[in-house]
């Protein structure tokens, strides 16, 4: 692990709610055991699930690309790859980087490790590690129970606005972002028309929506509307860059037209590493892994392969080591070592 970066972890303020210095985080135990605590990250509510394991944080990919491409995480949070210990004592590569303020109940942890896990199912994990600077922590049933190890009570009331635990818009971004990432654009185009309906679209979304439609009717009026957008809009959100690229390079493959195939499937490839800060080397290097590059990845080496079989190999052994199915039974067939 990078233990570089925990050394900026500033000490936490804790608002007591006894007289005791001692904190309750209120639990709530789900119906598979598991317990929830109602948490707001960077001021933005975010469902939350407690792991009493010597563990500091993780999120779902999806709550990460919301939370990075709504602002709430800033390019300067982000440390890029590393490898991490998870709570079950397996190890994983993952992208770090800092939590600037993750708010439970009335105890504020400020600059808390955390890691984007790609196969993560629960939106954020919070351990019992990201509470050391306080004191002791003990479960009783649905109470989180936090000893401050300190003799004198430092702690000041917290006047932060409380944040609503689950807007539904939020929930509603976030099963989208889930269906344009497993490629579900029927289900994606139903969350736009909600989200239409709640009067939430910004300009970014009424675009994305369009190109979602375009897509599921396989018209060419997706390349029509996606090349003046990215003129426009290119660069304000690599999401979006990267959907818009990615639905470019699929129409033009679907045209027959390999060379701008290629050229958008390049660009969409560039555009999703800018966004956990990471290269086509870290993904030679098995550094990264996500399942989502690994269809854009695929569909970019089959664009190559009646033209050039090096690139062929290259980009599909990229795709096979993201964790494409595709591609891993490619490379198995045609010899590639990946």
């Amino acid at each position: 692990m990078n233990h570089r970066l925990f050394l900026g972890i500033a000490l936490a303020v804790l608002s007591a709610v006894s007289l005791q210095a001692q904190s309750v985080i209120q639990l709530h135990e789900e119906a598979d055991g598991r317990y929830t605590m109602d948490a707001s990250v960077n001021g933005v509510g975010v469902r939350t699930y407690y792991a009493p394991e010597n563990w500091y944080a993780s999120m779902s990919t999806t709550t990460y690309l919301f939370l990075y491409e709504n602002g709430y995480i800033a390019p300067a949070d982000v440390n890029g790859m590393t490898t991490t210990k998870m709570p079950d004592g397996s190890t994983a590569k993952a992208a770090s980087f800092v939590i600037r303020n993750l708010k439970i109940g009335r105890i504020i942890v400020q600059n808390l490790p955390a890691f984007v896990i790609t196969k993560q199912n629960v939106p954020l994990i919070v351990g019992n590690a990201a509470f050391d600077c306080f004191g002791t922590v003990t479960q009783e049933g649905e109470r989180l129970i936090i000893d401050d190890r300190f003799e004198e009570d430092f702690a000041k009331e917290d006047d932060t606005p409380e944040v609503p635990f689950e807007d539904p818009a939020i929930a509603l971004e976030q099963t989208l972002q889930k269906h344009l990432e497993a490629k579900e654009y029927a289900d994606a185009a139903n969350c736009f028309a909600q989200l239409q309906e709640m009067g939430v679209l910004t300009m970014y979304s009424e675009y994305q929506y369009a190109m979602v439609l375009n897509i599921l009717h396989r018209g060419d009026d997706c390349i029509a509307l996606a090349q003046p957008w990215l003129e426009e809009n290119r660069g304000k959100s690599l999401t979006l860059d990267y959907w818009m690229l990615d639905a470019l390079g699929d129409s033009y493959a679907r045209k027959g037209d390999k060379t701008n195939a290629i050229r958008y499937y390049e660009e969409a490839v560039d555009a999703y590493c800018k966004i956990f800060n990471t290269t086509e080397k870290n993904i030679r290097k098995t550094k990264f892994k996500d399942e989502t590059l690994g269809y854009t990845l695929y569909d970019l080496a089959m664009q190559y392969a009646s033209s050039d079989m090096g690139k062929t190999r290259y980009y599909c052994t990229l795709a096979a080591k993201s964790g494409n199915a595709s591609a891993i039974a490619f490379c198995k067939k045609s010899g590639f070592g990946f």
